[in-house]
């Protein structure tokens, strides 16, 4: 009985501290809040940035609309047309037995070359590191550099 007790007094102190740092939760009202001016205080709060020249006159409708910066109707908005030469992934090295092995190898392959290298999933376990390239020219020439920038021996170069 003397467990039951502690552990009911326990878990309500719990709350009560949860409900102290948080607040109380109000359920059924919206997300939106109201910010209502703060009272002026009798020492003014240092401010970063400068404040606006007061306007003697305030700005009408239209000066407001013609003030507004033009927004891009997303509907109409056209969208770059992808490349024409559809890009081919070429896979240069063994399979890793690792997602996180692959990914440590194209980091540092990223690093070292500044080609964009792909991770991809061939089966459970099997991760094969691969490159775009547009026709044999630039994979050859992509290999070539690889090679001479890892100092690795590659089988295609």
């Amino acid at each position: 009985m003397a467990r039951i007790a502690g552990f009911l007094t326990g878990s309500a102190a719990a709350i009560a501290l949860i409900l102290l740092v948080i607040g109380v939760p109000r359920l059924g009202e919206p997300e939106a809040r109201v910010v209502e001016p703060e009272a002026p205080s009798a020492a003014p709060a240092a401010s970063t940035t400068p404040e606006p020249a007061a306007d003697p006159e305030p700005a009408t409708a239209s000066e407001l609309v013609a003030a507004e910066a033009p927004r891009p109707d997303p509907l109409t908005t056209s969208v770059p047309e992808p490349d024409p030469t559809p890009a081919q992934w070429h896979a240069f090295w063994s399979p890793f037995g690792s997602r996180i092995a692959a990914d440590g190898f194209v980091r540092r392959l990223e690093s070292v070359t500044g080609f964009d290298f792909r991770v991809v999933k061939v089966d459970n376990g099997v991760y094969e590191v691969a490159f775009a390239y547009s026709d044999e020219a630039e994979r050859d020439a992509m290999l070539s550099t690889i090679a001479a920038a890892t100092g690795l021996e590659l089988p295609d170069s």
